[in-house]
């Protein structure tokens, strides 16, 4: 079955029209998912941009799926970026930069982001740089970008001092999730996906009750199953994102629950962690945190065991265990104040909150004795 939504700043309500998207507003995004949905794409890009349409990927992933795209009326060939982290550098970007404009980008033009977290990342960033700024379509290839990364307009690339630190909000015009592309993925890349499925579902009371239902399918990596996690992470994101398009309100900051510890591990780790691995870690810390500011135990410990059960982290090295809290100083959610971090009051209830960066490493430490992680 073919799901589709439009998000509409300032409703907080992701709307169930298929056809009503503006492409010329920034902040709206159809989203596309299901089963084959990429056979789609050759219908939805005239209506976004008639020029011409590069594919932006990482050769493995290219090599995977770019048949998915056969019809579509697609530059080719596409142009490639390094795989996994390494896209996100200001080499990288540059070169995709000089080889979309002399290869003949025009403001009638588009970009096609297929591919994982980063290749959306810094296509993302390319398209909103380049000509001041072309459209993008977001096809992402994990469950990870597939229930979290391609919807909200967040680009970046990574610098020295930390993950995602310069970047721009350039939302896509469509974000078109082929759920078959899920069918070929690792384990570890489907528990890193996961991670941010629990994390979502930590944010809407009622995603949470139906948590429980899915577990087993979850577990089992069931097509399906796996399909309406992605699903409903983006509906709960895509309300979020609706009330604060351009990170202005301080709505979506919710969002960044678990990735103030996450970000500084999977920084330490220099990207060895996945960043749903990393994620899962900043649950169980910000679940620590939250216990100790209110969080009823009962809810704590149902919180943690899904964690647990559905990405259980790996261990970590001696050298980001003994580095990591240096970089939450360059977290980019901190302000003159200090450390601002998402806790929970209950499942749907976050807050955003003070915690210095000793209370964090604290809460971390409790997190590792407590599951014999460290």
């Amino acid at each position: 079955m073919i799901r589709t939504f439009v998000t509409r700043p300032g409703t907080g309500d992701p709307k169930g029209s298929p056809e009503a998207v503006l492409p010329d507003c920034p902040a709206v995004t159809k989203v596309v998912a299901g089963p084959g949905a990429a056979a789609r794409l050759a219908r939805e890009l005239p209506r976004i941009a008639k020029g011409r349409w590069f594919v932006v990927s990482s050769k493995p992933v290219f090599d995977r799926h770019g048949d998915a795209l056969a019809g579509a009326g697609l530059v080719d060939p596409p142009v490639l970026v390094p795989d996994g982290e390494k896209a996100k550098t200001w080499k990288a970007l540059g070169e995709l930069l000089d080889t979309l404009v002399s290869r003949g980008l025009r403001r009638d033009c588009g970009l096609v982001a297929l591919g994982g977290g980063t290749v959306g990342d810094v296509a993302g960033l390319a398209a909103a740089l380049a000509l001041r700024g072309v459209p993008i379509v977001q096809m992402p290839t994990t469950l990870l970008a597939a229930s979290d990364s391609a919807l909200g307009g967040k680009t970046a690339v990574d610098l020295p001092a930390g993950k995602n630190l310069a970047g721009v909000l350039h939302h896509p015009a469509l974000v078109l999730v082929d759920t078959n592309f899920l069918a070929t993925l690792p384990d570890r890349d489907v528990r890193s996906g996961l991670a941010e499925i629990v994390k979502t579902s930590f944010l809407d009371v009622g995603f949470h009750r139906r948590m429980g239902g899915l577990l087993a399918g979850l577990g089992a990596r069931d097509p399906g199953a796996l399909a309406e996690g992605a699903w409903r992470s983006l509906r709960v994101k895509a309300g979020v994102v609706a009330r604060d398009p351009e990170e202005r309100s301080g709505a979506r900051f919710v969002l960044n629950l678990g990735h103030t510890a996450g970000h500084a591990l999977e920084t330490a780790s220099g990207h060895r962690l996945r960043h749903g691995e990393a994620v899962a870690w900043g649950l169980l810390t910000i679940l620590e945190l939250s216990r100790e500011r209110g969080l009823p135990e009962r809810e704590a410990r149902l919180m943690t065991q899904r964690v647990m059960e559905l990405v259980n982290p790996p261990k970590l090295s001696p050298r980001t265990l003994a580095t990591w809290p240096a970089f939450l100083g360059a977290d980019k959610k901190a302000d003159a104040a200090g450390l601002r971090v998402v806790t929970l009051e209950a499942a749907g209830r976050p807050r955003v909150e003070r915690a210095t960066p000793q209370e964090i490493a604290r809460a971390f430490e409790r997190a590792l004795r407590a599951y014999n992680l460290g």
